[in-house]
Parts: structure tokens; C-alpha cells; sequence
């Protein structure tokens, strides 16, 4: 018995602690992921969870039960511990999804956490998504184990052998295929797809002259400008006559060819003309020595995508004051996580003999 249910079935106003925890169970519902909408579904109109006794509430400080929807993050469990402790006494905590339960399709990333190990968690609700009827039936089930101190599942499946009923079960064959590395091509040309962008082509090599190598159509819409990373920062002021923003920065980790490629995708809301277009200047830099000019006093929304590429992949952006601070991930993170000579979690496999 856990000791919130030990709580509830103490002392002689047991009966009406249950009773009273039972039917006021007001979760807190810590939505990380796409459970959240299935949540919403079992309290929406269509399913009335509030009918079982159960009404979702946003504060915890005044909540007895935590429903986390979804993912875990080694971030977002600062704020999962942080939630619980809050609450007061006696509380419960539920968890929805593949992704809270074993990791669901996250399950080897470097930044998952299972719930169950930052709090307590009294019922998990299976499913990718989890249905609306799973939910309340959770609810039902935490209903009944603050009522009779047994907690319980609410389904099970028979065993069958199947060494009895057909062939001995094998170790299924490796899902990974190792394929022969290309070469990485971030500029290749599909003019035959926006053929009028050859106009638009012209005024941005005219603006660029020789600091840029290549000036190239890679799709309707789309445009690449490969440059050295010396010229990056004056490729950029020229640029930002065309381009009001950044809208992303990107890292392509090219082990075998011992590189990073840098992007930057630029894209503008105040210049009508160019408004549908996306603009990708592209650079190299040596992998070992992973260091660019920081674009972030030209375009200031740099700044922060910047600092995420120098989390995730150890990138130094020479001139952002955030290079060497972590904001992204948590502390206990390992370092440069999207590398790709960081080695993740793999399947494991067995037989029938558990070998």
C-alpha cells in the first residue's frame, strides 16, 4: 500500500477521506506531448470525465493528481519534480502514452526520462495515442485503489507458449542497414522547378559578386548560396537588404567527410518581392575545429538558434555571448547529443530460451 493510500486508511475519519479523495480528484495535467489532446477528449462534452468525480485544474497547489501527457524531457523533469511537491498531501500521479511509459518512438534519445523515475506513478494508460475510454478508466482504477488500498489492473492477457503451438521463436534480424555514405550536396540545382526564379537568381549573384561560390535553385521558391565561412558575415549584411530575419539555423554533421555544414535560412516579411522565397546560405567547416562568425548582431533572431546548434552539436559562433552556457538542455545532458559519434541506446533481442 502506498503511503498516500496508507494516509486515506488511517484513523477513524478513514471512510470519509476516501470517500471525499475518491470523488474530488482534480489532476493538474502536465501536457508535454500529443496525449494532451486525448485528455481533452475524455473531458470534453463527449465523455464527461467530470461526471466520474474527476475535474481538470490548472494550479498545483490546489490539485491532488497529476496526469503527465506524453514525453519526458531530462528539461521538462525539473518541472515535473518541481509540480509534485507542490501538491499537497495526499496525491497521485498518472501517466498517458508509449512516450511516458517506456519512451514510446524517443525511447533511445539521448534526453528522455521516465516519469516513474522522478515521481511515484500509480497507473500508467497505454497507447499511442491513448484512447479516451483508456483515460477514464484510469481514473476509475485510481478510483478504486484510494477506496479499497489495492491498486489493480484493469486488464489481462492469457499467456500462451509458443514453443507449444508452433516453431521454436527466433531473435529477429537486425532492423539497421548499413548503406555506403554519399557525398553530401546541400546546393543541387532544380531550376527545371521554379524556372522564373532564374530573375531572382540574378539579383542576389549580382549583390553577392565573388564572395559568393555558387548561387543555385534548389526548388520551387528556394534558393542556396554556398559560401566560404570567412565571407559569412559580409554575405550576410548584403543579404539583409533583401531579408529581415533568420528563420532557422542549421548543422549537417558530415563525419566522413570531417565537416559541418552550417545554414542559415533567411526569409523576409517586410520585402513583398521576396516574401515566398527561402534562402539558404550554406558553408563548411572542418569538424574539429567547428567555429563560425556569429550572424546575431546582423539578424538578432540568430541568436537564440545559434545557441541551440552550439548545445546540440558544439558549434562555436564566434561573437554570441552565449557560447559555453547552456540554455537548451539540461545540465546533466550529454554533451553535443546530435553528434553523430554519439552513441545511442540499441535493440536488444532475444530468444526463446531468454538468451
Amino acid at each position: 500500500m502506498s503511503e498516500m493510500v496508507r494516509f486515506l486508511h488511517s484513523g477513524p475519519l478513514a471512510p470519509i477521506k476516501r470517500w471525499g479523495t475518491k470523488w474530488s480528484l482534480w489532476p493538474v495535467h502536465l501536457v508535454t506531448a500529443c496525449c494532451g489532446v486525448e485528455l481533452a477528449h475524455a473531458y470534453a462534452s463527449g465523455y464527461d470525465g467530470e461526471r466520474l468525480g474527476s475535474l481538470n485544474y490548472g494550479i498545483s497547489r490546489q490539485t491532488n493528481l497529476i496526469i503527465v501527457e506524453g514525453a519526458i524531457t531530462r528539461k521538462m523533469a525539473r518541472i515535473l519534480k518541481m509540480t509534485y511537491e507542490q501538491m499537497p498531501d495526499p496525491k497521485f500521479v498518472m501517466v498517458m502514452g508509449a512516450c511516458g511509459l517506456k519512451g514510446g518512438l524517443f525511447w533511445n534519445g539521448y534526453h528522455m526520462v521516465k516519469p516513474s523515475d522522478v515521481v511515484p506513478v500509480d497507473f500508467f494508460i497505454p497507447g499511442c495515442p491513448p484512447t479516451p475510454e483508456a483515460m477514464l478508466r484510469g481514473i476509475r482504477e485510481l478510483q478504486e485503489k484510494i477506496w479499497s488500498g489495492e491498486p489493480r489492473n484493469s486488464i489481462s492477457f492469457n499467456k500462451i507458449d509458443m514453443l507449444r503451438i508452433g516453431s521454436p521463436r527466433l531473435a529477429p534480424p537486425s532492423p539497421k542497414k548499413i548503406a555506403k555514405t554519399p557525398l553530401v550536396k546541400v546546393n543541387v540545382d532544380r531550376s527545371e522547378k521554379w524556372k522564373e526564379g532564374g530573375i531572382i537568381v540574378k539579383e542576389v549573384s549580382d549583390l553577392l559578386g565573388e564572395l559568393a561560390s555558387s548561387v543555385t535553385i534548389t526548388g520551387r521558391n528556394r534558393i542556396c548560396v554556398f559560401v566560404e565561412s570567412e565571407n559569412a558575415v559580409e554575405v550576410a549584411k548584403r543579404l539583409s537588404r533583401l531579408f529581415d530575419h533568420v528563420k532557422s539555423v542549421n548543422v549537417i554533421d558530415v563525419p566522413h567527410e570531417s565537416s559541418f555544414i552550417i545554414e542559415y535560412v533567411f526569409s523576409s516579411y517586410s520585402n513583398k518581392k521576396y516574401m515566398p522565397i527561402l534562402l539558404t546560405m550554406a558553408s563548411r567547416i572542418d569538424r574539429e575545429e567547428a567555429k563560425f562568425p556569429s550572424l546575431a548582431e546582423i539578424f538578432p533572431s540568430a541568436d537564440y538558434l545559434e545557441r541551440e546548434m552550439h548545445d546540440l552539436f558544439g558549434v562555436w559562433f564566434e561573437g554570441n555571448p552565449g557560447m559555453g552556457v547552456r540554455f537548451l538542455i539540461a545540465p546533466d545532458t550529454p554533451e553535443n547529443p546530435l553528434r553523430k559519434d554519439f552513441r545511442l541506446e540499441e535493440e536488444v533481442y532475444t530468444g526463446g530460451d531468454g538468451r
